[in-house]
């Protein structure tokens, strides 16, 4: 499964939907069996502190990259916890590439870490627990 066979259940989402107006467009890739990777360059709209890009925005996006490691995989999940530690600021106009991977697979509990660069810097890295849920789609 590609990147793109998995965004259709998120025509609408701010960071990848495609029917979004206001989404970044992110298109994440599988780079192999657990991990996703995508790229985007920020922009003032997305700053908090003049020049700087919003943690939120950081934040969301390191979400979804763990969220579609598991869409990859065909797996619908919640995120159930997020923790974001922020290593460096990060220039709004700055091109970010972010990659997550799958840590570990427990039952209907996933965990995933995930990390934001720029210029090769690790800027920012997260961890989630991701919890499989029916209903979700």
């Amino acid at each position: 499964m590609t990147g793109g066979e998995v965004l259709g259940n998120h025509d609408n989402c701010i960071i990848c939907g495609r029917n979004n107006p206001f989404s970044l467009g992110l298109k994440f890739e599988p780079q192999g069996a657990d991990v996703v990777e995508a790229s985007f360059t920020g922009g003032p709209h997305l700053q908090g502190y003049e020049g700087i890009l919003h943690g939120g925005v950081i934040s969301a996006v390191l979400d979804s990259a763990m969220a579609h490691c598991l869409l990859v995989k065909n797996i619908k999940a919640v995120t159930g916890d997020l923790r974001v530690r922020f290593l460096h600021a990060i220039p709004c106009t700055s091109r970010v590439t972010i990659r997550a991977w799958l840590t570990c697979a427990v039952s209907s509990l996933y965990e995933l870490k995930a990390e934001a660069r720029v210029d090769g810097q690790l800027v920012a890295r997260a961890k989630a627990k991701f919890m499989q849920k029916d209903g979700v789609k």
